[in-house]
């Protein structure tokens, strides 16, 4: 029996990976809690401040050196040697920074969904015995000042995601570390001074909480301190993100469908079959 092909093929059926983006959603999840339990103590970013953490590293620098060139250093830059004031430091959790890697490198969807499981595993924290945000966590934590900037980390991943996906250009990166640190820091601000509003102008004492009073120094803390480490470590995380892409472009391979060749039979050859 001979058979003809019909010339036309259908179109092939790409689908992404669920099980490869189920993988690095998880793994964004897993990067997030990490970060969320580092802590670097850094030095307050205050100008003066700054300039006194440098000078005490420069001074220890160069009392190590050796005698000539200290006598050289005591001649033309004695201040360098000098005692420096005690610089203050404060502790910096680089959630901000991750929210931008995973956005560079996980893209738009996946970016959000990570940060999105991260904060709701945060506030179901207390039935599993997790408690990943600075004050621990629990449904109740959106009572928390830096509540505001974890929803940040959800429109921030989003939009580098969206800015920077399928590009490498300076252009992209920069705009998406800027615009997405400055969304991220206007939603922490946003809702650290509406929730302030709302549980003071509204709620009146009924429901007063104790950060009220604090306020402004929690805004100095979460965002003018926090905003040139953020950007720094943006920068380097979008340095080293790249190559993290090839493993997402791999785990999310398009399956593809063989082709399927639509066969018809020859008219004559079925009818002498029939007969």
């Amino acid at each position: 029996m001979h058979l003809v092909t019909d010339g036309k093929r259908r179109q092939h059926t790409r689908r992404k990976s669920l099980m490869g983006q189920m993988v690095l959603i998880l793994l964004g999840v897993q990067t997030a809690f990490f970060a969320s339990f580092t802590s670097l103590d850094l030095p307050t970013a205050t100008g003066g401040n700054l300039m006194n953490a440098l000078h005490k590293e420069a001074r220890k620098l160069a009392l190590l050196a050796p005698e000539h060139v200290q006598s050289k250093i005591q001649q033309f830059v004695p201040s360098l040697l000098e005692q420096p004031k005690e610089p203050r430091y404060s502790s910096y959790t680089p959630l901000a920074p991750v929210a931008i890697l995973l956005g560079y490198v996980l893209g738009p969807r996946l970016a959000a969904i990570s940060a999105v499981l991260f904060i709701l595993l945060g506030l179901g924290g207390n039935f599993f015995n997790i408690y990943p945000f600075a004050s621990g966590g629990g449904a109740r934590y959106y009572l928390e000042p830096g509540f505001g900037y974890l929803l940040g980390m959800i429109a921030s991943a989003t939009l580098c995601g969206f800015l920077t996906a399928n590009k490498r250009t300076s252009i992209s990166q920069l705009l998406g570390i800027a615009l997405g640190l400055l969304v991220l820091h206007l939603t922490g601000i946003g809702y650290l001074i509406g929730s302030y509003l709302y549980f003071y102008i509204i709620e009146g004492s009924k429901s007063y909480v104790e950060w009220q009073q604090w306020i402004f120094p929690y805004l100095r803390n979460l965002s003018w301190y926090a905003l040139p480490y953020d950007v720094i470590f943006a920068f380097l995380v979008v340095g080293i993100g790249f190559p993290f892409r090839w493993l997402v472009n791999t785990l999310t391979a398009p399956d593809i469908a063989p082709p399927r060749k639509r066969i018809r039979y020859n008219r004559k050859v079925l009818e002498e079959l029939v007969n």
